[in-house]
């Protein structure tokens, strides 16, 4: 049988020193791999980003896939492109709803920002909207790192997601196990939005937004990890 490796896919705004701040603390069944792709400029949809992330992965092995926010978009796309591939996904405060007109036009303006004023500008505001409970100091930490992310980076993220495809029927039929691991005060993505639509595993993590991995780390290696064994 192949190995298996756990592949742990970073959100927006961050890149994969958010793995680092997590997974030491932790015990985990099967070696990480925690790609990058905050800098890249070349991927136009999330489809391109999967196809470069599998592309780097080591081909002996299958995928469990850990995909926090953006990096959860990602996952369903390999999960999708690459079943045989993939033994589990762990949806991490992301969804398989595409976004609706209104977000899309959210997705534009934050675009603009990021062309006009720069990721220094857009980064702060952005982390702290993230936590339920934000801790200034966290926030200003984690703002310090990632300010300097390459704007156009995020730019094409930006864009890559607006335009992502809707995987509703693809989460309801799939025979890849799926975990969610939501907020309960996400203000991204409710854990509502996600539950009126599937009945697939769900841990709903209370008093937590949209950085899990920070504000209940424990719970979160827990389920992840229970969801490792089933």
């Amino acid at each position: 049988m192949p190995a298996t490796q756990l592949v742990f896919l970073h959100g927006f705004g961050e890149d994969d020193r958010v793995w680092s701040d997590f997974l030491p603390n932790y015990t985990w069944s099967f070696p990480a791999i925690c790609p990058c792709y905050a800098e890249w400029t070349d991927c136009v949809t999330l489809v391109d980003y999967a196809r470069k992330i599998v592309s780097s992965l080591p081909l002996s092995c299958d995928f469990i896939l850990v995909g926090h926010s953006m990096g959860g978009y990602i996952a369903l796309e390999i999960a999708s492109q690459f079943p045989e591939r993939v033994q589990k996904v762990v949806m991490l405060h992301s969804t398989f709803v595409a976004d609706t007109e209104e977000k899309k036009i959210n997705r534009d303006r934050t675009a603009d920002l990021l062309a006009k004023k720069g990721t220094s500008f857009f980064i702060g505001p952005f982390l702290s909207n993230l936590f339920a409970n934000p801790s200034q100091e966290l926030v200003s930490t984690l703002a310090s790192r990632y300010r300097e992310l390459s704007a156009a980076g995020l730019i094409a993220a930006t864009k890559a997601m607006r335009d992502r495809k809707d995987f509703t029927t693809f989460i309801q039929t799939t025979d890849i196990p799926v975990l969610f691991i939501l907020g309960e005060y996400d203000a991204l993505i409710s854990p509502e939005s996600i539950t009126r639509f599937v009945t697939k595993s769900v841990v709903i993590l209370p008093n937590v937004g949209h950085q899990g991995t920070y504000e209940a780390p424990e719970a979160v290696a827990e389920a992840i990890n229970q969801f490792l064994h089933v």
